[in-house]
């Protein structure tokens, strides 16, 4: 039962969250959100091996449709909070393109995002990691009591994925990406 309802949850999550930032961030995230799932799409397919889930409606072997449109919701928190802070610690009003420090940025959002939805996700039984495969021995992270390569892989894949984001956001919602761009 439990996981049904976490199912339902992983579908309702998309548009809850945009909802919640068209309300209170005055923010139109589809964008974000679509470009969040193309990267999804990638990672669940190419890593299927590496995790079993357990959800009903699946799109690719045992990866659900709802676990790649997560990926979208989860960039999307990303680069907000990202960009939020960056905005705050650098006392600036938007971020600056071509400032590389943007993804100091992003890898923080990473773990103040990515790693805390990763650890319920696991904890609440949506997904296993397949260890025997992955070969994790680093050791785990106190609180989360998760593995470092976990967060590792996050940092790491937030060198590049909020930036796609960003790019491509404003052309799933009808609005032109930067035309300054080489």
């Amino acid at each position: 039962m439990k996981l049904i309802v976490w199912e339902i949850w992983s579908y309702l999550q998309l548009p809850v969250i945009w909802y919640l930032f068209r309300r209170f961030a005055k923010k139109n995230v589809f964008g974000d959100m679509v470009a969040g799932a193309m990267i999804g799409a990638f990672i669940e397919f190419s890593t299927e091996p590496l995790w079993t889930y357990h959800f009903r409606l699946t799109i690719y072997k045992d990866v659900p449709l709802s676990v790649v449109l997560g990926w979208g919701v989860m960039f999307t928190l990303v680069v907000f909070v990202s960009e939020k802070l960056y905005c705050w610690i650098l006392k600036k009003t938007a971020i600056d393109p071509y400032d590389k420090k943007i993804f100091l940025f992003d890898v923080l959002g990473a773990a103040l995002v990515g790693l805390p939805l990763e650890t319920v996700g696991l904890k609440s039984g949506v997904w296993d990691y397949n260890y025997d495969v992955l070969q994790w021995n680093w050791g785990t992270i106190p609180f989360f009591n998760m593995p470092y390569e976990a967060l590792m892989g996050y940092c790491l894949l937030m060198l590049l994925g909020p930036t796609f984001v960003r790019y491509w956001q404003g052309a799933f919602e009808g609005r032109h990406t930067r035309t300054d761009l080489p």
